[in-house]
């Protein structure tokens, strides 16, 4: 297959079987994108590094010539129903149907069987890369060594695993085929070890070269070698980890090669991501985890774990993948976890499949564990790990292994708020995470104590996975637009405060039909109006003057002039608290004067709005000027937070104030403006002490003599987080409530 020009869209593009494809298929010329929900950071990076445009909200505007799904994509996935709308259908391959219409008419050596594509592989990608051997790979996986892309797409030989659980294995004809061991698996595609059985027959059959497996036989599962007439085998008698794939790599070596390699394949080799990864070993305590999701994986971790001189209990924390599998070898998993003393299980990782209905099989787990005198748990909180004494292990897929990388960060830094810096510089970068950091240069009043962290988080990805990272640890979490209509505590914020600044966040785009446009959170409004204003686009001119961003502003329901966001907005697009995805449209929206409850606690990442019609861009940017003056006349510049209360039904928060009195005010380093009531400006030494006693002040004096309580519109960052001004939350030393 011609890969030069072709334009690929992969989607579930950040997965370990699909990220190396398409790391090849951009390396063989193609234009590739993809798109990702669930993408780790880590993937992210490498993607990106490789040229590939990396999607985690579904675009507007999918053109391709060839849709690439993983077997966790469902025919109802909304890329679908974009895809139909657009105005060619393209091509639809799965996985393994595209790597095998690459490996057509090429060298190819397949890896195969139940258990160990993924590190034998790699270790040939290991060998042929240290012994000057030209190949091509794609591998299953991320390997502990810089290794991807590997070969150029036009290498004699091609070297990949290929995967039977989808019943793609079918269009394979290698030349080279290397069984590495024989198990029933995938029981939703084969309903017997006999279809399972009778599917790598064929393919050793199919296999125009030399077939390499095991010299031990391996009982009913192992294929009908009286049909396949070249074979070779390899030692594995070996009870050590590792030795039977390096084994297996060697001998594919020397038909790649035509010679056997000069090194052990296993020195040297870093290994593979979430494969016998150990994060952390001391005498007393350790962290380890591993990708094994079938009963004989499990096991064999475990006897290597066993083997290793790790501290003891061992407490391993236990994630299923597929409920079909799960299902399927409920004994088998009560059997491999059986000679554990304590064991935690997790929810059923259900990569695309339902669940079932007519049974629990992490229940009859639990049972049959529960029956051999193991005791079973259930992870929620931090505290739940009490004492980090012992080895923790974390095994199978899903989301369960991210509290490897914290266990282990919290171990040597002693404290959840330096564990959760120093995860986040590991995929954020330290550029990106600043401790102790000074909010009074991070809000419009420029008054505050600081940040216990504070983070930019550059990409979809990383936000996700800080904040995943911090609900795990337990650290509070606030988000910071421009930090407008925000009076920082002098105490500051004991938490993470997410930033969303930079170009991924300030991206602005039109939609293919020219109806909306899509805007980053972290664009400001100003800048919003005159990109719109120079595009010709009316109805976003009285944005020019708020000095928020598109994402605090829309959490607001931020106004001028008359308008309010609310007005333009279309849809928006969300990140909750511990990182999980939501959208709301217009009609899911309440949003009233300042405020919209449904937006409360999110991190907004992305609105929608739409755009009124055209206009020549001299007359709206004329527009614009002619808000600015009426602006600069009644309002004061230098650094301010807005207005300080809602206006009253039918009244003005500022007219009251100076009614009573109050212009020019001070309290320290902090006067009522004499231009506009609503305002305070602050002068060397302020403090937020003296803009609460001010708004105390106001607040008691309107009420006395008008009856008119003000509600406060700016809001208060505290030590634990953002409140009303004046409520119970507050600390009483900054904020004397008279209510």
């Amino acid at each position: 297959m011609n890969l030069l020009g072709e334009k690929f869209f992969f989607l579930g593009v950040g997965g370990m079987g699909m990220l190396p494809l398409a790391l090849f298929a951009a390396e063989g010329g193609a234009i590739v994108e993809g798109f990702d929900d669930g993408m780790t950071p880590r993937a992210e990076s490498i993607l990106r590094r490789a040229g590939i445009g990396v999607h985690q909200l579904i675009p507007d505007l999918i053109d391709c010539s060839v849709l690439v799904i993983s077997s966790a994509i469902r025919r109802d996935h909304p890329v679908f129903q974009r895809l139909r709308s657009g105005e060619r259908t393209p091509s639809i391959l799965r996985r393994g149907e595209l790597l095998a219409r690459i490996a057509k008419n090429r060298r190819f050596v397949a890896v195969a069987g139940s258990h160990g594509k993924t590190t034998t592989t790699a270790l040939l990608a290991h060998l042929t890369s240290r012994e000057g051997v030209p190949a091509d790979f794609v591998i299953g996986g991320i390997p502990n060594e810089d290794l991807m892309p590997a070969g150029n797409g036009n290498n004699e030989w091609l070297i990949a695993e290929v995967d039977e659980s989808d019943g793609t294995i079918e269009g394979f004809s290698p030349e080279v085929t290397v069984f590495l061991n024989f198990d029933w698996d995938h029981a939703d595609r084969y309903r017997s070890r006999d279809e399972m059985r009778e599917a790598w027959t064929r393919l050793a059959e199919r296999t125009t070269g030399t077939v390499i497996h095991p010299a031990t036989s391996s009982g009913e599962m192992e294929p009908d070698w009286r049909r396949v007439e070249n074979r070779k085998t390899f030692d594995d008698s070996s009870p050590a980890f590792g030795v039977r794939n390096s084994e297996a790599a060697r001998l594919a070596f020397s038909i790649v090669a035509d010679r056997f390699p000069s090194m052990d394949p296993l020195v040297g080799f870093p290994g593979v991501w979430r494969r016998q990864t150990i994060h952390i070993c001391e005498p007393d305590f350790a962290v380890v985890e591993d990708y094994a999701h079938h009963p004989r994986e499990v096991s064999a971790f475990l006897e290597w774990m066993n083997r290793q001189d790790f501290p003891l209990p061992h407490r391993v924390f236990f994630q299923p993948h597929r409920f079909s599998r799960t299902t399927r070898f409920v004994a088998e998993f009560v059997e491999a976890l059986s000679g554990l003393q304590e064991v935690s299980l997790h929810s059923i990782y259900g990569a695309g499949e339902d669940p079932e209905t007519e049974s629990d099989p992490l229940a009859a787990i639990r049972e049959g564990l529960e029956e051999r005198g193991v005791r079973v748990t259930k992870v929620g909180t931090l505290g739940d790990f009490s004492p980090l004494v012992g080895t923790f292990a974390f095994v199978g897929a899903g989301d369960a292994n991210e509290w490897a990388p914290v266990l282990a960060s919290l171990r040597k830094t002693k404290s959840p708020l330096s564990a959760l810096a120093a995860i986040a510089r590991t995929f954020l970068g330290s550029e990106e995470v600043r401790e102790n950091e000074p909010l009074s240069s991070h809000s419009t009043l420029r008054v505050g104590g600081p940040a216990a962290i504070w983070a930019c988080p550059g990409s979809l990805a990383g936000l996700r996975a800080l904040l995943r990272t911090a609900a795990l640890l337990e650290v509070p979490v606030e988000f910071l637009g421009n930090g407008s209509n925000l009076l920082v505590s002098d105490e500051g914020f004991n938490g993470l405060v997410v930033h969303l600044g930079g170009d991924f966040w300030e991206s602005k785009t039109v939609t293919e039909d020219g109806e909306c446009m899509e805007v980053g959170a972290g664009v400001l409004l100003p800048t919003l109006a005159r990109w719109a204003a120079g595009n010709g686009f009316r109805g976003f001119s009285f944005m020019e003057g708020i000095p928020g961003s598109v994402g605090g502003g829309v959490r607001m329901n931020a106004g001028s002039m008359g308008a309010c966001l609310a007005e333009r907005v279309v849809r928006i697009d969300t990140v909750d608290r511990k990182g999980r995805l939501q959208s709301f449209g217009l009609d899911e929206l309440s949003f009233g004067y300042r405020s919209c409850p449904q937006l409360d606690g999110l991190c907004i990442i992305r609105a929608v709005f739409r755009i009124e019609g055209t206009e020549r861009p001299e007359s709206l940017r004329e527009e614009m000027r002619a808000f600015s003056a009426r602006r600069r006349a009644s309002q004061p510049g230098g650094p301010s937070a807005g207005c300080l209360f809602r206006n009253p039904e039918g009244e003005s928060a500022g007219r009251l104030i100076d009614a009573v009195g109050l212009k020019g005010f001070s309290v320290g380093g902090v006067s009522i403006s004499e231009k506009h009531a609503n305002f305070v400006q602050p002068r060397s030494g302020a403090a937020a002490g003296d803009v609460v006693q001010i708004m105390r002040t106001a607040r008691k004096a309107v009420g006395e003599t008008f009856g008119i309580i003000l509600e406060p519109e700016v809001k208060f960052l505290g030590p634990n987080g953002i409140r009303p001004v004046f409520s119970e939350g507050v600390a009483q030393k900054e904020v004397a409530s008279d209510e």
